[in-house]
């Protein structure tokens, strides 16, 4: 992205910005059309909007922290590592971020540590998808035109037209 006809110039806030509301509601949309999918008898009316809510204020956290890492990172969205590594840091951070929730909720037992451990893939699985998705968003473009007035330019033998010479 080319700001301030800088081309070094990578735009920090607008990503993290960006991947901590467009992720949250992709995965809020995400859960609300999996209900429908599953019971498909009911309708949006019965459903309603908790899940869009719940799984959007619940996924905020783990988005905004997927934002961080990957503005620090400074991903491009032509970049062929961007949608792995999106997708790779969006599982992380929601794995851990979920783990973390259950562990304070407290574990009693080895068989709660193997659901636990199912329960973070699931969900990691589940911000990883919406990391990517966000990614194809919310990551700015490379600037391709190559124009950036701040570098030296180099001599190209230009002497002028040669109709004007005399």
């Amino acid at each position: 992205m080319k700001a301030n006809n800088n081309l070094g110039a990578y735009p920090y806030l607008p990503v993290i910005i960006l991947f901590a509301g467009l992720g949250s509601i992709v995965g809020g949309l995400i859960a609300e059309l999996a209900l429908l999918f599953i019971f498909r008898e009911a309708d949006f009316a019965q459903i309603g909007y908790q899940p869009l809510v719940y799984v959007g204020l619940l996924g905020f956290i783990p988005a905004l922290l997927t934002g961080v890492i990957i503005a620090s990172q400074k991903l491009w969205r032509e970049d062929h590592k961007s949608i792995r590594t999106t997708f790779l840091v969006g599982f992380i951070t929601s794995a851990s971020y979920m783990g973390a929730i259950v562990l304070y909720l407290g574990i009693n037992s080895w068989i709660e540590v193997g659901v636990l451990l199912a329960f973070m893939a699931g969900v990691g699985l589940f911000g990883a998808i919406n990391s990517a998705i966000a990614g194809c968003i919310a990551l700015p473009k490379v600037c391709k035109t190559g124009f950036d007035i701040s570098a030296k330019k180099e001599d190209d033998g230009y002497k002028g037209l040669s109709f004007t010479e005399q």
